[in-house]
């Protein structure tokens, strides 16, 4: 239940300031949190949070400090999370140290299941156990017309989930309605938070110092090489610029590649600025635009399963894949790899794309760029920085490309972005000299255990317990579909070396 100024201990002082961190997951409101608890219009609500980001202000007569922090996939296990932002989790206790409360934001339009239960408490408990001691739960939702809603009907309404979660915070939950002006009741809330500091005797939240001193090394370390591969990059556009011939390519044929759900149909859709409805692409399909006065040939291809060796991808999709380079006679100029921006990216991720990739040959790298889509949600200011934090793995594939890769916000009508991308296919055209040409090559068929034997460890590097693919050889579409519904496959708890976040971080 919602508490009050009665629930407060006698005789216990109010704290001079309040310190709050407001965290939860993508697409939970948490920028109309932040704005309605400080009573201004500050963070962009249309805006993904990418950093953990620090405001003081004096409200209801009260000094506070709020840190927002930057939000997970609701689906995720936090061992699918990237590294950035774990390490963007605990630099806000770094912005605002023994904080009073956290602030756990929950959309209520939204389903919230048994899933995106898990993805909470995992990534909660980065923070360490305790930190359900300190957390009052944040309800959101938008009606006009119950601005005065019942918080149990509320409650009630939102599932047995929403429930547990609450539970598990004590039952501390304030709701706020982000429609009506003073639907957040700031002074209630700041009661709130002030009877928890009571109930705790005083002790505000508090972490291993010298674990926060391990993070924010290697947040810097990840900032300075950040800076030099920027540096870097440009430096070789520069250099590319000045010596390569002009040649003007009449038509560019690409070819597009990725697992299953990377978002190949979003980029082809970005880049010919047309809205084909996004569907896994079982064959490769064809499409053409014009981009710049240049015809543009795209090719998708179809997607791997995720974390997938090549021995466990079924035959069809391998012969699917190499056949797209005759589709575009006498050759494509480019392969762009769709990767998703803000997701980990683990060395069995890296060894899946490896082998699947080279279905086109061994010197499909020398043709490659790196796409990551869904750039408004990446996760990282720069994505130079999300290709330092995640490590070695990532690092390597964009070596292996030439340090090549591009961005692309999929939800917004950029032209820029689009050209930017064509340049850098024209200048690894350029420099290559050769198109990339088909490969005669004898297809084994796959295994039909589809990974029966992938040890324990694998499990835990390709991100989750439960990352099988089922058996595909019939409709795949029909069992991604099953496995994706099936809760327990994707809310299996991931939780490194027995709770160490200091583990967590470094693999």
């Amino acid at each position: 239940m919602e508490a009050g100024r009665d629930s407060r201990p006698k005789d216990y002082p109010v704290p001079p300031g309040l310190k709050v961190i407001i965290t939860g997951s993508k697409a939970e409101f948490k920028s109309q949190a932040a704005n309605g608890i400080l009573c201004i219009n500050y963070w962009n609500l249309n805006k993904e949070i990418v950093k953990s980001e620090l405001i003081q202000r004096t409200v209801r007569n009260r000094s506070v400090t709020l840190v927002i922090t930057p939000g997970w996939w609701k689906s995720f296990t936090l061992a699918e999370s990237a590294k950035s932002l774990k390490m963007e989790l605990m630099h806000s206790l770094t912005l605002c140290p023994d904080p009073h409360a956290f602030l756990l934001v929950i959309n209520l339009h939204t389903p919230f299941t048994d899933t995106h239960l898990n993805s909470v408490v995992e990534h909660m408990e980065i923070l360490g156990e305790q930190v359900w001691n300190h957390t009052i739960v944040l309800l959101i939702y938008d009606n006009k017309e119950e601005k005065n809603a019942d918080t149990q009907q509320l409650i009630q309404r939102g599932g047995a989930e929403i429930h547990n979660i609450i539970k598990k915070c004590g039952n501390r939950v304030h709701v706020f309605n982000y429609t009506f002006k003073g639907g957040i009741n700031v002074e209630k809330l700041f009661l709130e938070i002030e009877n928890l500091e009571a109930l705790n005797e005083g002790e505000s939240f508090k972490v291993d110092s010298s674990l926060l001193e391990s993070i924010e090394e290697n947040r810097k370390m990840v900032k300075k090489q950040t800076e030099e591969r920027q540096i870097e990059v440009k430096t070789k556009m520069q250099i590319l610029k000045e010596h390569l011939t002009e040649t003007f390519f009449p038509e560019l044929r690409i070819v597009l590649m990725g697992r299953m759900f990377a978002g190949k149909t979003s980029v082809m859709n970005t880049i010919l600025k047309t809205r084909q409805e996004v569907s896994r692409t079982k064959r490769c399909v064809m499409r053409e635009g014009e981009v710049e006065k240049r015809k543009v040939i795209l090719i998708d291809t179809p997607g791997w399963w995720p974390y997938a060796s090549i021995k466990e991808t079924p035959k069809s999709v391998k012969q699917e894949i190499m056949s797209s380079v005759n589709l575009c006679s006498p050759g494509p100029h480019a392969v762009l790899l769709v990767l998703q921006s803000g997701v980990v990216f683990s060395e069995a991720y890296g060894n899946s794309i490896k082998g699947h990739m080279e279905l086109l040959g061994g010197n499909v790298w020398s043709h490659c760029i790196v796409v990551f889509t869904r750039g408004d949600w990446m996760g990282t200011p720069t994505i130079e920085e999300h290709i330092e934090s995640e490590g070695d793995a990532l690092q390597w594939l964009i070596s292996e490309c030439g340090n090549r890769y591009h961005v692309l916000n999929n939800m917004q009508d950029d032209e820029e972005q689009v050209r930017e991308l064509m340049e850098k296919v024209e200048m690894m055209a350029r420099q290559n000299n050769k198109l990339l040409t088909p490969i005669e090559e004898e297809i084994e068929e796959s295994d039909s255990g589809c990974g029966s034997n992938i040890s324990h460890q694998d499990k835990l590097e390709r991100g989750s317990l439960n990352i099988i693919p089922p058996l595909m050889d019939d409709d795949p579409e029909v069992y991604v579909i099953k496995w994706l519904e099936n809760s327990a496959a994707m809310s299996m708890f991931s939780k490194l070396a027995e709770n160490n976040s200091e583990d967590i971080f470094n693999g």
